[in-house]
């Protein structure tokens, strides 16, 4: 079979059985007529198009400026393209199975500093039992470097008031202990004396410690419009996330002389190398290490 023909042939399958949407189909076929475009050859045979004329695709891309996302795209389109063939029996092998994806980028962690993190604290309004919900919310996610999922999943019998910690279950429901501070216990109490009150419609109806006006638990996502609330509010840029809470948490405490592994069983990491990578040090860090430590940074050998 040609290329442009089971080209068409995928086609006819994308739309009649898997039934996808039109702009789906259009994404399919504009990586696939990009490979056609490459060959400038629609009626070359599916044979003679193998894991070397790919890589030499692929490898065009990166020459065009193709962005990583795109390129990993295309090589997805690719890949299922000839799966497709596979089953129906047109080909033997998928040429595109042992195309690499591009290597991603490492994000950069975005982590407050003490005064960002403080004001932000100080935003929710105390006065209300919503507000005190969403303080409650930022003052966890910061004291306590849990996971948003783990966060919406804490109940009222997971905090040992006695004790002052919390149970956290993370992700394979392994569980963590975590200590609370005097004033996040505080909170803690003032939140539950006015729970009931943030119900709007019916009667709180969970054991989970965050509800929301209908008294049932908040969602990942519900959380996720609160924290963003408070950030936009502070005027912080779009790269901040729930998720820097936890940056922030893990990298004030190696700041501020705690281990790495401390720091990995509280933030509930099975690897020490996962930890790592969250705790780094940033310029402002690195300079006073060297201002301390070298010669040349105490003024000597000047």
């Amino acid at each position: 079979m040609k290329l442009k023909e089971a080209i068409d042939y995928f086609e006819n399958y994308l739309i009649s059985e898997r039934q996808v949407s039109s702009n789906t189909v259009k994404s399919y076929l504009n990586d696939l007529n990009d490979l056609v475009s490459f060959i400038k050859d629609e009626d070359k045979s599916l044979k003679e198009i193998d894991y070397f004329a790919l890589r030499m695709f692929v490898a065009y891309l990166y020459d065009k400026g193709f962005s990583k996302s795109s390129i990993e795209r295309k090589i997805a389109t690719l890949r299922s393209f000839f799966k497709f063939l596979i089953k129906r029996g047109l080909i033997e092998d998928n040429p595109a199975r042992m195309i690499k994806f591009p290597k991603k980028d490492k994000k950069l962690f975005t982590v407050f500093d003490i005064d960002t993190i403080f004001s932000l604290l100080e935003l929710p309004d105390k006065e209300t039992p919503s507000g005190i919900r969403d303080a409650l919310i930022l003052e966890f996610l910061y004291g306590t470097g849990v996971r948003v999922s783990e966060l919406v999943n804490i109940k009222l019998d997971d905090i040992d008031f006695g004790g002052m910690r919390v149970r956290i279950f993370g992700k394979g429901k392994k569980m963590r202990v975590i200590p609370l501070s005097d004033y996040i216990m505080d909170l803690i109490k003032k939140y539950l004396s006015v729970r009931e009150n943030i119900v709007q419609k019916g009667i709180v109806n969970t054991d989970h410690l965050f509800i929301n006006k209908f008294g049932t638990a908040l969602t990942d996502r519900s959380v996720r419009r609160i924290v963003d609330k408070y950030l936009k509010k502070a005027g912080l840029p779009l790269n901040y996330s729930p998720h820097s809470f936890r940056h922030t948490f893990a990298t004030h405490l190696l700041e501020n002389g705690a281990d790495l592994r401390t720091i990995q069983k509280l933030l509930g990491h099975s690897s020490l190398a996962t930890t790592q990578k969250y705790t780094h040090l940033n310029l402002s860090e690195i300079l006073k290490v060297y201002d301390k430590t070298h010669p040349y940074g105490k003024g000597e050998l000047k």
